[in-house]
């Protein structure tokens, strides 16, 4: 059974250059898809994905703050934050989330099916420059 995905970036070309990806490289459905952070929270409460794909920087409620909500209304859901931001600090505030990865934007085209496989097999995927500072999520 394909796995069920829900995609969340407040720029549809994004969005549409990630669906590209996913439907050529991984054997994922994407059941939704969320142009701002609220959008994405109730998506995730009606489908229940096994992955959300969030964008870091969106409208209404962002990528961080919608993770957070989609952990409690969907907790079985495993969250992969896209980011444009490589720097130290985002990193660790990143992980304070409780989320199963990260994947910069600029890396998506190539790692995005890794991510997803990686998240499918309980295993989180955290690929970003300063990553090994918090191995296994932790970041005290």
């Amino acid at each position: 059974m394909p796995c069920r995905l829900l995609l969340a970036d407040d720029h549809e070309v994004v969005r549409k250059n990630l669906r590209e990806i996913i439907e050529l490289k991984t054997d994922c459905v994407i059941v939704g898809e969320a142009k701002d952070g609220l959008q994405a929270v109730r998506l995730a409460k009606e489908f229940e994905p096994d992955i959300a794909v969030v964008d870091i920087s969106m409208p209404e409620l962002d990528g961080l703050d919608a993770a957070r909500q989609i952990r409690l209304e969907s907790p079985r859901t495993k969250i992969l934050i896209l980011t444009m931001h490589d720097a130290a600090p985002i990193v660790a505030t990143i992980r304070k989330t409780g989320v199963h990865g990260y994947l910069l934007k600029s890396e998506a085209s190539k790692n995005l099916p890794l991510a997803i496989n990686s998240l499918l097999r309980d295993q989180p995927f955290f690929g970003l420059p300063g990553a090994e500072q918090f191995p296994h999520g932790k970041t005290t």
